[in-house]
């Protein structure tokens, strides 16, 4: 892995939309999505507390992550499954665009503007597998722009005599002081809308002051840009403080190992792989319990005598797809992915990690809801477990900060002027 793969993975934090489809105003009837169906799972109740001392009992429904976390002190609050709807944006962009939206002889996906490509789903459509996938990737995740100050990925490890009692281990700490975002096709919360520019761009994302240990001095800062193109590699600017110059590089982290997700646990936490660059099976669906309103951010914590301890937040049981992502690439096909995606708003609920030693690592994220202006519901990643399963009791988590952070999503306030690569010299 290149030195410089946590700074360039460090840049994949974007934030969620979720949306819903309905009635165009012609009266014709238009894509709907696929609700959850209704959960009635009788040793589900709301209010039930999910503990160590009862975990046993919810293995069913507790995705790996969730098991790790929950042995080591974290505690899970069942609330009642309901409906969520997606933005109103969204929506409104899916009645739209999504009839003219197919996929082409080699799974490509054609004639995509905005919103949800593929809204009604057929299980049993032999593209079905592939259709999610590209509703995951395309579907309610992206924010037109985000900006957050600041963002950090942080290590954690549990004592082998008392595995509640955790220890931050900041030598594993991955800090940027500031993260921007901004979306230049595919938008569907601010104006100008589907498009902004001509660049042949999907995002473009910064970070400035990039440190990968909590404490020390900034390493670095550096820009992303991804292409819609699925063809065409992404690019990076990277500024050195070490040669105060700014560098040009093509970046393929197509297909991340551990060495690559530690930075932001997985990969694709806000931004999602190339969907083309995989092939997928559809492996089934199950009730999971999901964590989409987080009571805290950062969530996942509480504070303890010791400083640091994991906390409690509210689940609820979400119908998900199972989706085997498997690499095309034959020398990379071992990498293979197991992600359980939310059957109505699409975001992702758990994954599992695999290479040719079987499963390496399993991760978890903790969503936070926030009604869009319009209608709807926009979400934040409010944290996030992650194991690598080959390192005993060390996890990880994904968070804004530990401390105070400034976030704002969609506020129109973010311009491309911003992301001009001398603008990193400092």
């Amino acid at each position: 892995m290149p030195t410089k793969a946590p700074l360039v993975a460090a840049l994949a934090a974007i934030l969620v939309i979720a949306a819903y489809a309905a009635t165009r105003a012609d009266g014709q009837s238009s894509p709907v999505a696929v609700p959850s169906p209704v959960i009635t799972n009788s040793d589900l109740k709301s209010g039930t507390i999910i503990s160590a001392a009862n975990a046993s009992q919810y293995l069913k429904y507790l995705p790996s992550a969730a098991q790790f976390a929950v042995a080591h002190g974290f505690t899970i609050r069942v609330m009642p499954a309901r409906h969520i709807e997606w933005s109103q944006g969204f929506q409104h962009a899916t009645e739209k665009y999504s009839p003219q939206v197919k996929l082409n002889g080699v799974d490509g996906i054609e004639n995509y503007i905005a919103g949800m490509p593929f809204p009604l789903l057929d299980l049993a459509d032999p593209k079905a597998a592939v259709k999610i996938a590209y509703n995951w990737h395309m579907g309610p995740f992206m924010p037109d722009d985000f900006s957050l100050a600041p963002w950090s990925s942080n290590g954690y490890s549990a004592d082998s005599n008392d595995p509640t009692k955790i220890t931050p281990q900041h030598d594993a700490d991955y800090v940027c002081e500031q993260f921007e975002m901004l979306r230049m096709a595919h938008r569907t919360e601010v104006d100008p809308r589907p498009t902004l520019g001509e660049t042949g761009a999907e995002w473009k994302a910064r970070c400035l002051n990039f440190s990968q240990f909590s404490g020390t001095a900034g390493e670095g800062a550096g820009m992303w840009i991804r292409y819609v193109d699925p063809h065409y590699p992404d690019e990076f600017y990277g500024f050195s403080e070490q040669t105060r110059r700014v560098r040009r590089s093509a970046v393929n982290l197509a297909y991340p190992d551990e060495g690559c997700r530690r930075c932001h646990q997985p990969y694709w936490a806000y931004a999602l792989p190339k969907t083309e660059i995989y092939k997928y099976r559809l492996l089934g669906t199950t009730t999971l319990l999901g964590c989409l309103a987080a009571s805290d951010e950062p969530a996942g914590f509480k504070s303890s005598s010791d400083g640091v301890a994991l906390g409690e937040e509210p689940f609820e049981p979400r119908s998900a797809y199972i989706l085997e992502m498997t690499p095309i690439d034959s020398e990379a096909a071992a990498l293979r992915t197991i992600v359980y995606i939310d059957s109505e708003i699409y975001v992702w609920l758990a994954a599992e990690f695999y290479d040719q030693s079987g499963l390496t690592a399993v991760a978890m994220p903790l969503w936070r809801m926030h009604p869009s202006p319009a209608g709807g519901n926009l979400f934040d990643l409010a944290g996030n477990f992650y194991h690598p399963g080959g390192a005993g009791s060390f996890f990880r988590s994904l968070v804004p900060a530990h401390a105070e952070f400034t976030q704002t999503i969609n506020s129109g306030q973010i311009s491309e002027a911003a992301f001009v690569p001398s603008m990193m010299v400092r």
